[in-house]
């Protein structure tokens, strides 16, 4: 089991080129604003950072690939040449249940102002993709503690009626979790709180409870925003305890 990884997606400055109209939806941190990749084929995007940057993840969200669909993500120059890969060649089928269905991988640090998403459903059906992003993991030496778990959240309402039924207005479910650090050091909780800062409670941030590629990895996969920012506290000497929450976007 790996440790937690925590990512807060770069913005992307501009877009330089897109195979198809509307992938640049994506870049939303919403998942209902989507494009679709025609079956048979492959069709890329490439993001302008505004300035060099340092990306080691990328994760492609809210997708309804089920095959042999893949994706991969470069560093690149502004035409999108001399690529030196990220993330290649993965496959976007899901590891665990589904939907939603989310494929991410960590590869190589690369460092570039451009970097480039392609997509390809060469011999498969289309699919839609709502969730484009990239940017610098952060893990910590030791992980959460025991005890974290998800819940799962309904913006409906149900209410009993005088027959004995029920009055219900359904709404959608979505996952939410919560974890405690417990032993962090010095430096991982001025990143961790630098991330949390830059993020507050109204930014996306992606949140992977073990990024091993197993299967329940896309159950793991939270992309949504903290909840309920509480203090963190010096627990010894050396070490720091900070307790989180997330809940995901539905």
């Amino acid at each position: 089991m790996q440790s937690l990884l925590i990512m807060a997606p770069m913005p992307v400055a501009a877009v330089v080129s897109q195979t198809i109209a509307g992938m640049s939806r994506a870049l939303s941190p919403d998942p209902k604003e989507a494009f679709i990749c025609p079956a048979n084929t492959g069709v890329g995007i490439i993001l302008d950072m505004g300035v060099a940057v340092t990306v080691d993840t990328a994760f492609v969200g809210y997708h309804t690939a089920i095959g042999t669909q893949q994706f991969s993500m470069s560093a690149c120059d502004s035409a999108g040449s001399n690529a030196l890969a990220v993330v290649s060649g993965t496959s976007l089928a899901p590891l665990g249940y589904g939907p939603p269905n989310h494929g991410f991988r960590k590869g190589t640090a690369r460092t570039s102002r451009y970097f480039r998403f392609d997509f390809s459903s060469l011999n498969a059906a289309a699919f839609s993709v709502g969730v484009i992003a990239l940017g610098k993991a952060w893990q910590s030496q030791w992980g959460q503690e025991m005890g974290a778990g998800r819940q799962v959240i309904d913006t409906g309402s149900a209410e009993r009626l005088f027959g004995g039924g029920f009055g219900i207005d359904e709404g959608a479910r979505s996952d939410a979790y919560q974890w405690t650090f417990g032993d962090l050091q010095a430096a991982e909780i001025r990143s961790l709180y630098a991330i949390v800062s830059d993020r507050g409670t109204t930014r996306t941030v992606l949140v992977i409870e073990d990024p091993e590629i197993t299967d329940g990895l896309n159950e793991r996969i939270h992309w949504g925003l903290f909840q309920k920012l509480d203090f963190y506290e010096r627990v010894d000497p050396s070490n720091w305890k900070w307790s989180l929450q997330v809940a995901d976007w539905a």
